[in-house]
């Protein structure tokens, strides 16, 4: 279930740095304002796509601070950059019918600015604010714990122990900020400022508040390329979610883990029933998944910790090329074991483990009875203590 979680997180963060259409022009918007702090500078409005910042409009800050854009003419609904350089810049959400009157620094645009006229934008604003909050929390507790792990010396299972503390710090900092959001969305689901929210909004648990925001949207902007996106977004969610579902009836925990019987790289086969006796780590992986190879490092550890006493990796690949997956257990120092039938997303253990994404876990018991699934990172540092012993 994490992996549809994460999933959904990344298309729902695609979609705030993406373009929108429409089909209608206005003549009825209007972008005007007055800075603090201003000597002259041109302001430029940009428009955010998939491909970068589309220039619009510039427009000079006169000697009290006024500024107008009259060139403007958007589509439908879309987030805007309004900026003096590339560091210094506000977010606005408008569309073509909207009259906005922003007030703000001009040598800090994006903090504490307002834009009158623009429900869109201060909704993003309340948004932005809650996660900007949460950053300062986020990295004043990377800090603490960088400091303490620095002047303390600790062995590996003090430092997993100082790891799962700081990630239910983290957890419990996302939680809190989840709640807000989720409050905030639901009293303005109609805009596409939600987008900015939903990388802190688990879907899992909050699919009612996603279809809300796709019906509103459907209502207010049909044709709009978010409204299409979330949509399909919420669609291939819901696909993987029935996947999952079938897998856990597959494989319940508790139950015997089905054998798989593959070859090693050197042409060798070996059973996973092989292993009884020992709990076993099943990694479904690729040389080519980004975030498999990410949490090589973790479980390279995990390995190194608990081996002798008992804990084995059985790696099953998806790769189709010998020399890449070759490469990548050497490269990432895999020194356990690796079988793979180079099948890619054919591979027989696809079909056989419902598996349609990686990386996936499943951790057998002594007993070749599964234990957990999809664990990763300190949940499953933790599992492996806890039946180990630490």
């Amino acid at each position: 279930m994490k992996n549809i979680f994460k999933t959904a997180i990344v298309l729902a963060g695609v979609l705030f740095l993406s373009s929108c259409g429409g089909s209608k022009k206005s003549n009825g918007f209007e972008l005007k304002g007055t800075l603090t702090n201003a000597n002259g500078e041109t302001l430029v409005l940009e428009q955010m796509s998939q491909t970068g910042y589309v220039f619009i409009d510039s427009a000079k800050v006169d000697e009290k601070g006024n500024f107008e854009f009259t060139n403007v003419k958007p589509t439908a609904i879309d987030f805007f950059r309004l900026k003096t350089s590339e560091a210094n810049f506000a977010v606005l959400v408008a569309d073509s019918t909207q009259k906005i009157n922003f007030t703000g620094d001009a040598k800090n645009l994006g903090k504490g600015y307002t834009a009158e006229g623009s429900a869109d934008t201060k909704h993003f604003i309340e948004i932005n604010n809650e996660l900007l909050k949460a950053s300062a929390q986020y990295d004043s507790l990377q800090m603490s714990m960088q400091a303490a792990m620095s002047s303390t010396k600790m062995d590996s299972v003090a430092a997993m122990a100082m790891n799962a503390d700081a990630e239910e710090k983290f957890n419990a900092i996302f939680e809190k900020t989840s709640a807000v959001l989720v409050k905030k969305v639901d009293a303005f689901p109609g805009t596409i400022a939600n987008f900015s929210a939903f990388n802190n909004i688990n879907i899992e648990n909050n699919l009612p508040l996603y279809e809300k925001v796709l019906s509103a949207l459907t209502e207010k902007y049909p044709g709009s390329f978010y409204t299409q996106q979330l949509k399909t977004s919420i669609s291939q969610y819901k696909t993987q979610f029935e996947l999952a579902a079938e897998q856990d009836k597959m494989l319940p925990t508790g139950s015997p883990m089905p054998d798989i019987k593959l070859k090693t790289p050197e042409g060798k086969e070996i059973a996973l029933s092989s292993l009884k006796g020992k709990l076993v780590l099943v990694d479904f992986w690729a040389s080519w998944c980004g975030p498999c190879r990410k949490e090589n490092p973790n479980v390279v550890k995990l390995y190194n910790q608990f081996n002798k006493k008992g804990f084995e990796i059985y790696s099953v690949s998806l790769d189709e090329e010998q020399d890449k997956w070759e490469k990548a257990i050497e490269k990432d120092g895999l020194k356990w074991i690796h079988v793979s039938d180079l099948g890619g997303w054919s591979s027989s253990v696809c079909k056989q483990f419902n598996i349609s994404s990686i990386p996936f876990t499943i951790l057998v018991g002594k007993d070749g009875n599964i234990v957990a699934k999809g664990l990763r990172g300190p949940e499953l540092d933790a599992k492996v203590a806890e039946i180990l012993g630490k």
